[in-house]
């Protein structure tokens, strides 16, 4: 009855974000973007475009004029247990693999749909030569550890919030 009731709550939060979002991007049409092994998707300004990253799970989706990109990764659990079991495991690996320098502690979002152990970081990354602005949140649901990486120039307090309204749209459709 409780876990239905959190359900509920959590279900009624993400559709409040997704309301706000809409209400505070004014024309901007919203598109749901779907991981290309179809077990997630979140929703984004449909002026964004994906990339195809060569890995079924992951998900990468980027501004018109590229200056600005959402990355999430997912890391299943069954049958990867040697090679991470925990969200800490999975941040380590990010942030190698980003190469992630001057990491600290942030915000994360109120709530992601069906997710727990919630926590997020900035950090700045240096790619091709270029320094960017990152943040960074992680969790995990039943199914899978994820990443949801957001990566610019400059990110500031509204595109953080922005952005927290993106992982608010997180939906996992993962078979049982």
């Amino acid at each position: 009855m409780k876990q239905k009731k959190t359900r509920k709550l959590s279900l009624l939060i993400a559709v409040i974000m997704i309301v706000t979002m809409l209400a505070g991007c004014g024309s901007e049409a919203q598109k749901e973007f779907t991981a290309p092994n179809g077990t997630y998707t979140i929703m984004m300004d449909e002026s964004w475009s994906p990339e195809d990253m060569y890995d079924d799970g992951i998900l990468a989706i980027f501004s018109k004029d590229e200056t600005k990109g959402i990355v999430v990764i997912q890391f299943p659990k069954e049958g990867m247990e040697d090679y991470y079991s925990s969200v800490d495991d999975i941040k380590s690996n990010v942030e190698q693999t980003f190469t992630m320098n001057t990491v600290t502690d942030a915000t994360a979002p109120a709530s992601i749909p069906g997710m727990s152990g919630i926590s997020a970081y900035s950090s700045s990354v240096t790619m091709e030569g270029q320094t960017e602005e990152c943040y960074t949140v992680y969790g995990e649901t039943e199914y899978a550890y994820y990443s949801f990486i957001y990566m610019a120039k400059n990110v500031s307090d509204k595109k953080i919030e922005k952005f927290h309204t993106v992982c608010g749209s997180f939906t996992e459709k993962a078979a049982e």
